[in-house]
């Protein structure tokens, strides 16, 4: 489990940011392609669910929550090209995410209240789209950077290290 992705995922969702820029889906996508699906739905679904003690939940929680782990559904998809990979994500949580709002009591429940909801969302499907494009981008290259430095940030593996070194000693003497 890649703990630094969730920790970064939840402090950047709870300070100050704008409206439906949120690197939880990006973060999603990347583990998704490195680590595979599953990793990339569990990164979402932890940093959503630690989050949203502190924000609340929602009528339209559960649906955020899919349309977030469609992301690491299409970060799976090697083959995919990142800007396609990205642009799927966010097109995805646009409506996955939308349709929910839609289903709570905020719209009428027609076609006419459908399409009202999803032309009111576009505003916000631009910034989740920019943003995660920028968010993917900014994170593929300090992965490159850390990987050619040489740095890992699995804890998991610093914490092994750290109990057999014989470098720290608990033991009296």
């Amino acid at each position: 489990m890649n703990y630094f992705s969730i920790i970064i995922s939840v402090i950047l969702r709870l300070i100050p940011h704008p409206v439906n820029v949120s690197p939880i889906g990006s973060l999603a996508l990347i583990n998704s392609k490195k680590y595979g699906m599953i990793q990339g739905i569990l990164v979402a679904l932890l940093a959503m669910l630690i989050s949203d003690i502190f924000l609340g939940f929602s009528f339209a929680s559960p649906f955020v929550y899919l349309g977030f782990m469609s992301y690491a559904f299409f970060g799976y998809f090697k083959k995919l090209n990142p800007v396609a990979a990205v642009t799927l994500g966010s097109s995805a949580f646009f409506l996955i995410s939308n349709f929910g709002v839609w289903i709570g009591p905020w719209y009428p429940h027609t076609l006419a209240g459908l399409v009202s909801c999803y032309v009111n969302a576009l505003p916000f499907f631009r910034n989740t789209l920019v943003g995660d494009l920028v968010i993917v981008t900014a994170l593929s290259v300090a992965l490159n950077l850390f990987s050619k430095l040489n740095l890992n940030f699995n804890l998991k593996e610093e914490f092994q290290w750290v109990k057999s070194s014989k470098a720290v000693s608990l033991k009296r003497r």
